[in-house]
């Protein structure tokens, strides 16, 4: 669900889990801070949105996870470009065959913030803009964000 709804419906267990994946962007150096004066208008025109979605996992815990709304690239960025490539459900049901066939042992792992480790080249970057109740959020994580309020 939207984050907005999530934080209305959960209160400051949303709000809580908010916080925690903010700070994980920054603890990552995700996010970073740019002059809005040295952007080009271009630049500013193609900044993405931060989307915030709150999800109340089995167990009973709040997730959050923030992207970027990347709907806006699509009128300029190729889509081999612009999209990750993840498991088809048929390659996943192969390797589940064969290594049951083979009697391989297996195992299941998570890599928290999976994303946040791919290297990104030193001259692409994307303006993610982080709108409303979310900003106040983000300069708690870091205050030093609060003075690139617009």
């Amino acid at each position: 669900m939207p984050a907005s709804k999530g934080i209305k419906l959960y209160g400051a267990k949303a709000i809580a889990a908010m916080f925690k994946e903010y700070k994980q962007l920054e603890d990552f150096k995700v996010l970073g801070r740019i002059n809005l004066e040295s952007l080009q208008h271009d630049q500013k025109r193609r900044a993405l949105r931060a989307v915030n979605f709150i999800k109340l996992k089995r167990c009973g815990k709040i997730k959050c996870r923030t992207c970027a709304d990347g709907s806006t690239q699509r009128k300029y960025v190729p889509r081999e470009e612009a999209s990750s490539p993840t498991l088809s459900f048929e390659a996943l049901m192969g390797i589940v065959l064969v290594s049951a066939y083979e009697q391989r042992d297996t195992a299941i792992s998570d890599v928290p913030g999976a994303y946040l480790h791919a290297e990104m080249p030193d001259d692409k970057f994307t303006i993610l803009k982080i709108e409303g109740e979310f900003v106040d959020i983000m300069y708690e994580v870091n205050p030093e964000y609060k003075d690139d309020v617009r």
